[in-house]
């Protein structure tokens, strides 16, 4: 921990120049997470915050009265990274296919955010603060969805199905959670079945609208 506040600090003696309020802003945020990742987030202070990110107590609080609004931050920037890095994989025209396929992306990607997403999920039971985070990351969630299928001809109810939203949520928690015990490699072995399962709920549900 010491050695990124020694870093940090040798970065702006470096520069030369104060740092944007986005630069601090990041700066907070990296600091913040690479703690929740060790320690959860409902161990987490912002005494921990201000240590490891090398700024003052006031600097920090200047930016983030509580480390729920850090979080937030934290998940919002890594929403846009992942839908962004997910969307790119499928490519091209957007099909009822490619949309299933950056479904299995979210849920089989490894990244820190990912980690994170699980911790925010795994606290949504036990603390209200998280669950209203959590709704607020699904609003901007369906709106990344329909901004990116826009022009396709996937309906608009398929993009904001809540209950394709919670099974994927569901098994990208196991996904992570069971990563000690082999459930990454579990799940990988198993990608074409989980594909099958979504697809096949898709078309039984459209089915049913179509009758």
């Amino acid at each position: 921990m010491l050695s990124r506040i020694s870093s940090i600090k040798e970065e702006e003696n470096l520069s030369g120049k104060r740092l944007s309020k986005d630069a601090r802003e990041k700066q907070i945020q990296n600091a913040a997470k690479e703690i929740f990742l060790k320690k959860g987030f409902f161990n987490t202070t912002m005494d921990d915050v201000i240590l490891c990110s090398g700024m003052s107590v006031g600097g920090v609080y200047h930016y983030y009265k509580n480390i729920y609004e850090i979080f937030y931050d934290i998940m919002s920037r890594g929403l846009d990274y992942g839908e962004e890095r997910s969307l790119l994989k499928t490519g091209g025209k957007h099909t009822l296919e490619t949309f299933v396929v950056y479904m299995l992306d979210k849920i089989f990607d490894n990244n820190e955010y990912k980690d994170l997403f699980t911790i925010l999920l795994e606290g949504i039971a036990r603390d209200q603060k998280l669950l209203e985070i959590y709704k607020k990351l699904n609003i901007k969630y369906i709106d990344i969805l329909h901004r990116a299928f826009k022009d396709s001809d996937i309906p608009n109810d398929v993009l904001e199905d809540p209950f394709l939203i919670f099974f994927t949520h569901s098994l990208l928690m196991g996904y992570t959670s069971f990563g000690p015990l082999g459930g990454k490699e579990a799940f990988q072995k198993n990608r074409a079945i989980v594909k099958s399962m979504i697809l096949l709920y898709l078309n039984e549900s459209q089915g049913r609208k179509d009758k």
